[in-house]
């Protein structure tokens, strides 16, 4: 990777990007749509959402919707200059930059003759990655309006990738408080149904019956218990943050 195409927070950078674990995984229709909103605003017929990794370019979403590859090589890739620049990117001619003469990912049988892309910045201001346009045949009229609808769009993506995450980490907590609630349920449950069945097969005492159900009665607290904490647990989980995400433009 040429180190001019390496922002000053790489490290940080690509720590954040992993943490939203959404390199390498499926076509989501949220994204999908998103894509497709880019291309409607730019008359375009090919858009993409980007994620940019260490070594490649990961495709998340694209227009058309059988686009390949799915990941291309991040020094072919367009938007690794994207993510170096703070606002919107845009090439009406890549033919009439100097920068692009050479560029590997231009001199394709597919060529690419216009580019747009908006950089998708977290909370940090770290670009992830970009949503861009592109087209075979030159855009020389692109207006201010189209470039902060995109940007707009960019700033879209990046909530979604934290409504994404939070959703995950609460069906993991959710899995986890199911495992410990079993665990934890297991031993009053078996000693309840251990001590009922002594006092329905045998006569005992009334001072055996009444330290049986003492016994029964101190385990149904500890359910009682379990499951209260349980509760409080997953209510506490399912609160939404309070904090507003902050707009890049």
């Amino acid at each position: 990777m040429p180190v001019n195409l390496i922002p000053d927070d790489e490290l940080a950078r690509i720590d954040a990007l992993n943490r939203f674990e959404i390199l390498n995984t499926l076509p989501e229709s949220d994204f999908d749509a998103i894509a497709v909103l880019a291309s409607e605003i730019f008359d375009t017929e090919r858009a993409h959402i980007c994620f940019v990794d260490k070594e490649d370019v990961f495709i998340k979403a694209s227009l058309p919707a059988n686009y390949e590859p799915r990941a291309v090589s991040r020094a072919h890739s367009l938007c690794s200059l994207s993510i170096l620049k703070e606002g919107v990117t845009v090439y009406g001619d890549t033919r009439q930059h100097y920068e692009l003469t050479d560029s590997p990912f231009l001199s394709t049988e597919d060529e690419i003759l216009f580019y747009a892309a908006a950089p998708i910045k977290n909370r940090e201001g770290s670009a992830l990655g970009t949503i861009c346009v592109t087209d075979n045949k030159p855009h020389l009229d692109v207006t201010e309006k189209q470039t902060k609808l995109l940007m707009t769009l960019a700033n879209i993506v990046m909530e979604k990738l934290e409504t994404r995450l939070a959703n995950r980490q609460l069906m993991r907590a959710h899995d986890e408080c199911l495992h410990r609630l079993s665990h934890d349920l297991k031993n009053p449950v078996t000693s309840i149904s251990l001590y009922a069945q002594l006092l329905g097969s045998r006569e005992m005492s009334a001072e055996k019956v009444f330290s049986m159900a003492s016994k029964i009665e101190i385990s149904s607290k500890k359910i009682e218990n379990v499951l209260g904490n349980a509760l409080s647990g997953i209510n506490g989980a399912a609160k939404p943050s309070r904090s507003k995400p902050e707009y890049h433009s």
